[in-house]
């Protein structure tokens, strides 16, 4: 063999183990990638707002505390590094109930929280609750999601439990899980005083976020690979 010959192959065999090293080793990521981590979006609704103030006592209305705690909510959300929030309502505004499933849906959220404020004839009622709109059968997904964000949100506040129930709702428009989150009676004027408490506002924010990560986690588990 020529020398020309033997050069010849030393480089063959000197590109050949260039690549292998490459294809191993990988170190610009030309390789197969991983797929990318999922990201889900999570739809939080202020409830009422604009002409529909909800519950209002002593000069207070629902539409502006459920549109702070919606606000702080959303922040924590898209702290997440998983999550994204997709807030339904910004302004003090009215949005129909229509609109706001829609834009949920066309935002391909996994799922629904609005945030509301109880009232009552009296002031004696007080507590939190976190409603599932009663089409929904009780392997619902949903119902998981409403016992997480009541123990998220009760532990967190240390509000009075009232757990999760049904009743009628626009909820029911969409198929994702949905709960409406009342997180306090504003009747009651102790508790009034708390909704109005910007730090207790983050408590509730802290526990419906507590909830919806303990869902997630329970929904869509890692896959094992």
């Amino acid at each position: 063999m020529t020398r020309r010959g033997i050069v010849l192959i030393a480089a063959v065999v000197v590109i050949a183990v260039a690549a292998a090293l490459l294809f191993v080793f990988d170190p610009f990521g030309w390789g197969p990638q991983p797929d990318p981590a999922p990201v889900y979006t999570i739809a939080i609704d202020a409830g009422h707002g604009g002409r529909d103030p909800g519950a209002t006592a002593d000069d207070v209305m629902e539409k502006d505390i459920n549109l702070v705690i919606a606000g702080m909510l959303t922040e924590l959300v898209n702290a997440q590094p998983d999550m994204v929030a997709v807030q339904i309502r910004t302004l003090d505004i009215f949005v129909s109930l229509e609109d706001r499933i829609l834009q949920a849906e066309e935002a391909g959220a996994e799922l629904y929280v609005t945030v509301h404020v109880n009232s009552y004839d009296t002031e004696e009622p007080d507590g939190a609750e976190t409603i599932v709109d009663d089409t929904r059968e009780q392997d619902d997904d949903s119902w998981v999601l409403a016992e997480l964000i009541q123990d998220g949100v009760t532990e967190a506040t240390g509000a009075r439990d009232r757990g999760a129930r049904s009743q009628e709702s626009y909820l029911q428009r969409t198929e994702m899980p949905a709960v409406s989150v009342e997180t306090g009676y504003l009747t009651n004027p102790a508790e009034r005083a708390k909704l109005i408490d910007p730090e207790y506002q983050a408590k509730i924010a802290q526990g419906i976020l507590n909830g919806i990560r303990q869902f997630i986690d329970w929904r869509y588990p890692p896959v094992s690979q």
